[in-house]
């Protein structure tokens, strides 16, 4: 697995409901090969994950949704879920929603897989809880055809007075915990 080196560029002039100031996870050449950022809409967190063309990233459920497709049958391995955790002046209240994946299965070999291509966009709802700014941490697997990168970034969200344009995750799909 390649490891992927990570440039955060943080912004402090940004306020509420802009994007945070991308992370990118890069290859060994230092293409980036998948940007995330953060941005607060009302009262949910978005964060959005964007994979360059051939990569994807997998569902923050994938390991429950491949778990329940194999129904106790052995593995090949199965991809990690993508992980997001708030911390700072913002606290989660809610579960988190995701566009509805995509399955990349191939039940031939015993392997279950669901994910994104192109853009993934997460939700959750959050409240205050100080000022200043918010701390959004992703982890997740990124994967083309041949390899996968590992995936850490840390956003860091500023707030100010606003909270920008309101959103509703009505589009989305909520993560499955069991």
């Amino acid at each position: 697995m390649i490891r992927a080196a990570l440039v955060a560029v943080i912004v402090a002039s940004l306020g509420a409901g802009d994007w945070s100031a991308p992370a990118d996870a890069v290859g060994r050449d230092g293409t980036p090969l998948v940007t995330c950022r953060a941005r607060l809409a009302g009262e949910y967190l978005l964060v959005e994950i964007t994979a360059a063309e051939g990569w994807h990233v997998y569902a923050m459920d994938n390991e429950l949704r491949a778990k329940e497709a194999l129904a106790g049958k052995m593995s090949l391995g199965v991809e990690e879920n993508t992980e997001v955790t708030v911390t700072g002046a913002l606290q989660q209240v809610g579960g988190w929603f995701q566009r509805e994946p995509q399955d990349f299965s191939q039940p031939a070999l015993r392997w279950f897989s669901y994910g994104f291509e192109g853009t993934a966009l997460l939700a959750t709802r959050v409240r205050r809880v100080g000022r200043g700014s918010a701390r959004i941490t992703v982890r997740a697997q990124a994967c083309d055809s041949a390899s996968c990168i590992r995936v850490d970034a840390e956003l860091d969200l500023p707030l100010g007075d606003d909270d920008g344009e309101s959103f509703s995750p009505e589009d989305l799909v909520r993560v499955r915990t069991s």
